[in-house]
């Protein structure tokens, strides 16, 4: 079933879904080309917010509540009987709540969850970044390194990227963090080790969130890491998500 929410790159005969939640002001062309890398087996089909990418003329949403109900009803209706979730900064936090709302609704849940580049979402930056005057705002996002200086350079471009790039930052200071449930997907953690957003402290946090830790996974490079030493990352998901499927599928219902 085609959704706005889910770009995917077709690839006949995987076994594997692997769903990408991108990072703040992120969108699926920073995720795509990771297609090839994943191999024939791991099929890629990226989250798409609106308000950039190929949702340019819709609003952005700045609560994310409403974004993780509606990427859930999106991977619900798009079938897929095995699949995995991997999210970074931002999207590892959209990933969790949307595999708490599965849980909580009896859907189907993916077999393995790896959390990118993130704080356990209990320990989140509280930073109000979205209401920084723009010149302040500007000097933050080349700070944290994620925004091309050709397109923080460029007044076109900057009023398009913008409205998102705030928008995300709204929904992470909205964002309140409460316990739930452990989760049943097996999950692992991501992190880069010049990242200064994301302390080694601050990771632990992410085992209560399910019944099956795994580790935490050190890459070379600072926050973008993802991106710095992508060959590194690719080669380590794709042996996690081939070691995850020899494993049986888990149940769909939560547990009690």
């Amino acid at each position: 079933m085609n959704s706005p929410w889910l770009i995917r790159v077709p690839k006949p005969g995987a076994r594997t879904r692997l769903y990408a939640f991108p990072y703040a002001g992120g969108n699926a062309a920073a995720f795509l080309p990771w297609s090839a890398g994943l191999g024939p087996e791991i099929e890629l089909s990226v989250i798409s917010l609106p308000g950039r990418g190929q949702r340019p003329l819709e609003p952005p949403l700045r609560e994310m509540r409403q974004a993780v109900m509606q990427i859930a009803a999106a991977i619900s209706a798009d079938g897929a009987s095995d699949f995995a979730f991997f999210g970074h900064s931002m999207g590892a936090v959209l990933a969790l709540e949307v595999a708490r709302v599965c849980t909580l609704m009896h859907l189907r849940l993916p077999r393995l969850m790896v959390a990118s580049g993130c704080r356990w979402p209990g320990a989140l930056d509280r930073e109000a970044l979205h209401d920084l005057p723009k010149p302040e705002f500007l000097e933050r996002l080349r700070d944290l390194g994620g925004t091309p200086e050709e397109v923080l350079s460029h007044a076109e471009l900057l009023e398009i990227v913008l409205p998102a790039l705030r928008a995300d930052f709204a929904m992470l200071h909205g964002y309140s963090y409460r316990p739930g449930l452990a989760l049943k997907p097996t999950l692992h953690v991501f992190a880069g080790r010049q990242d200064e957003r994301v302390e080694p402290e601050n990771l632990i946090g992410w085992q209560r969130e399910t019944a099956q830790f795994g580790q935490v996974h050190w890459f070379e490079g600072g926050h973008f890491f993802l991106h710095q030493y992508e060959s590194d990352v690719l080669a380590t998901l794709t042996g996690l998500l081939k070691a995850a499927s020899q494993l049986p599928s888990i149940s769909d219902h939560p547990q009690t």
